[in-house]
């Protein structure tokens, strides 16, 4: 895996609680994105969690979960059933997009040289970038600008700038 990617899971610490980090990857391991194959119930969910903690305190973050869009519930008999309503990728897109137009938002132009500077020391995440840009420059979508549809390098399908 690239630097360019980052470790698993690095990004998302500093956006969630560990409560909710925790949560959240015990219900993308669960591999059900949708009602139709299934979810887990608060129980289950807390059986999982390594820390021992209290059912009304998972209860609770789960609840928070559905309220923030990260989770979705339906009622099974006396009992809720959650899901993630999207995956750890997907996730992962979002709170990095959010945060980058955060940055840029508040640094400008500042932020922009500071990215490309870090950037610029990793060959591979030198490559990506161009090639982003290429597709940007490129509304034919054939990635390079210059026609010749060569300019995608591995890791950068279906990221979008």
């Amino acid at each position: 895996m690239s630097a360019w990617r980052g470790s698993r899971g690095q990004g998302l610490a500093g956006h969630f609680g560990p409560l909710e980090l925790a949560i959240l990857d015990v219900m993308w391991s669960s591999g059900s994105l949708d009602s139709s194959s299934g979810g887990m119930d608060v129980s289950t969910c807390a059986r999982r969690l390594d820390g021992g903690q209290a059912y009304t305190t998972v209860k609770t973050v789960m609840e928070r979960l559905v309220v923030k869009e990260l989770l979705a519930r339906r009622k099974e008999g006396r009992q809720y059933v959650y899901w993630p309503r999207s995956s750890r990728r997907e996730v992962e897109q979002r709170v990095a997009a959010e945060q980058v137009r955060q940055v840029v938002d508040g640094f400008g132009d500042l932020a922009v040289a500071n990215f490309v500077r870090t950037v610029s020391g990793d060959a591979d995440q030198l490559a990506q970038v161009r090639a982003l840009l290429a597709g940007i420059a490129d509304p034919s979508g054939t990635g390079t600008g210059d026609g010749t549809g060569d300019g995608e390098s591995e890791g950068t399908a279906g990221v979008s700038a």
